[in-house]
């Protein structure tokens, strides 16, 4: 499950509930259930998670309002990790 949750706010108070936006993989690339590299696949940060009125169509699935990253570089030499960032 995916969550996309904004900060709540009490008036006047600090917020009760802090803000939750879960990253994703995702794949660009034809749908396949067994990754096994981390080509073709880019991260994402979720924003928002709707659904549209009937104006605007027939969607059997929610949408999402995503921000991309950058492709994955190369893993850096002294950590072994690769490195993303905000697009």
């Amino acid at each position: 499950h995916i969550r996309a949750t904004p900060e709540v706010v009490v008036s006047g108070q600090k917020p009760s509930f802090s803000a939750h936006f879960d990253m994703a993989l995702i794949s660009d690339r034809p749908q396949s259930s067994h990754l096994q590299t981390l080509d073709g696949v880019r991260v994402a940060q979720v924003h928002t998670i709707l659904s549209l009125s009937c104006q605007f169509g027939t969607y059997s699935r929610a949408l999402a309002y995503i921000e991309w990253f950058t492709p994955f570089r190369p893993p850096d030499p002294s950590s072994q990790m690769r490195q993303v960032l905000r697009s």
